[in-house]
């Protein structure tokens, strides 16, 4: 059977791929950086004689298009968010004065098309070739792009998020290819730019009409079928005060000097109202028995002296939120609506009412665990390892949102990386993990698309 084929040649291949995966994270690709490594993965590609479409994004283009969803170019070694209001707009990034740095100048998608006889369903192998920072770079053991290996395991950024996805797409299609296969439906290989914080790669792919029966995310998930995400929303508000000297801050008993730290609660205490006001709505399916929206207060800061109150203070963190919540609008309207009630209550706070700004934000996706994709995934699963892949709910967002969403396919993730791994000090992924993720998607493209 092709499933036993593919095993003893996958297996036969476990150095060179593993090999293959050492080159590619020992390219360094941070967000914005992403260039070097597209050459390899454009090079990789090119060998297994793919059709080749290699073009910057668009940023005109993508807010034109998606206005809702389209997120300023992203950058980690430059200021990596602008705020906004309401929503980011091209005529906003124009008028930043930030479009040298946060751009796509060198840093280009890369797709490979492996064009089938006609006739099959098509199917987009998606991972992002971006990662974050190394940072804090003093708390690694292993060096961030040294692809060290021991017990089987490979350390490195990107390793599980997501170059490791790249890599299998690659290597179930040379698996495949070996075995002299020819399918009768398209296998789209896309290797995007910018998923971290942006999204706009896999976006500006859909934006050129790449689009198919079904999409296979390579984002790590333990070699799980993660079905739908949770949406995300940053936020930041900053308070204002009035600067006193402590001995100043009573005249009698009026009170003249207020600190913008001490007017905090006022804002916290609202926030984790909404939190809990959100959370009395009813999950589905996949999500039941979870909380539907999550908020995390994550930095703070404000004040000069210890003897003179804040003129100023910022609290800054995220929400996420599943998809039965509503869309990112409904989502902002809600922390706008809890924040100015609060405020408006407090005689400091009406007088001085807060500034809140947004700074990034995820539509959720919700999709059907019974679609064709999962169950396709599923059987390879049980017939190339003997066990069926779980159907799990997905939680962090991904690119899977713009390809459900905005190219209204069925989009699910089966990834060979840790989920626990992405962004972490230290990342690695289990090389086994990696073979066996090969192993299931070339068994699953082959029959999706014969």
């Amino acid at each position: 059977m092709v499933d036993d084929k593919i095993k003893v040649i996958v297996e036969a291949a476990r150095d060179a791929i593993a090999k293959n995966l050492a080159t590619l994270v020992r390219i360094p690709s941070c967000t914005g950086s992403e260039g070097k490594a597209q050459e390899y993965v454009a090079a990789q590609y090119r060998g297994l004689g793919l059709d080749l479409d290699i073009w910057e994004p668009d940023v005109r283009e993508l807010f034109k298009k998606y206005p809702d969803v389209a997120q300023y170019p992203s950058h980690w070694e430059h200021d990596l968010i602008l705020p906004y209001q309401d929503l980011p707009t091209f005529e906003a990034w124009m008028a930043s004065g930030k479009t040298d740095v946060l751009n796509y100048k060198g840093r280009p998608n890369v797709v490979g098309i492996w064009k089938g006889s006609g006739g099959g369903k098509s199917l987009i192998l998606n991972s992002h070739i971006d990662t974050v920072t190394i940072e804090p770079a003093s708390d690694w053991r292993y060096d961030p792009f040294g692809a060290e290996s021991g017990d089987g395991i490979m350390y490195g950024r990107g390793t599980s998020d997501c170059k490791g996805g790249i890599i299998a797409a690659i290597e179930a299609v040379r698996c495949l290819q070996s075995l002299g296969i020819r399918l009768r439906g398209d296998v789209i290989l896309e290797s995007v730019v910018n998923e971290e914080h942006a999204g706009n790669g896999t976006l500006a792919c859909i934006a050129k009409g790449y689009v198919a029966d079904a999409v296979i995310s390579g984002e790590p998930s333990d070699n799980q079928i993660r079905v739908g995400s949770c949406g995300g929303v940053y936020w930041g508000i900053t308070l204002a005060g009035r600067v006193l000297h402590t001995k100043g801050r009573w005249e009698g008993d009026i009170l003249r000097g207020v600190s913008a730290i001490e007017k905090l609660p006022v804002v916290i205490n609202a926030l984790l109202e909404m939190e809990a006001e959100q959370n009395t709505v009813t999950v589905s399916d996949v999500y039941r028995g979870m909380k539907p929206f999550s908020i995390t207060m994550g930095r703070v800061w404000g004040g000069s002296y210890d003897t003179a109150s804040a003129a100023a203070c910022t609290l800054r963190g995220s929400v996420y939120f599943g998809p039965d919540v509503g869309s990112v609008g409904t989502v902002m309207s809600e922390i706008k609506k809890h924040v100015a009630a609060s405020a408006g209550r407090d005689p400091w706070l009406r007088e001085h009412p807060p500034e809140i700004l947004f700074y990034h934000h995820d539509d959720a996706h919700w999709m059907d665990p019974g679609v064709e994709i999962v169950q396709v995934i599923q059987q390879a699963g049980e017939q190339v390892l003997g066990r069926k892949p779980p159907v799990v709910a997905g939680m962090s967002a991904n690119d899977c949102r713009h390809q459900a969403n905005q190219g209204k396919m069925a989009a699910a993730v089966f990834g060979p990386g840790t989920g626990n791994q992405a962004h972490t000090t230290n990342e690695s992924i289990r090389i086994d993990d990696l073979i066996h993720n090969i192993e299931v998607l070339a068994a699953a493209i082959c029959r999706w698309s014969q």
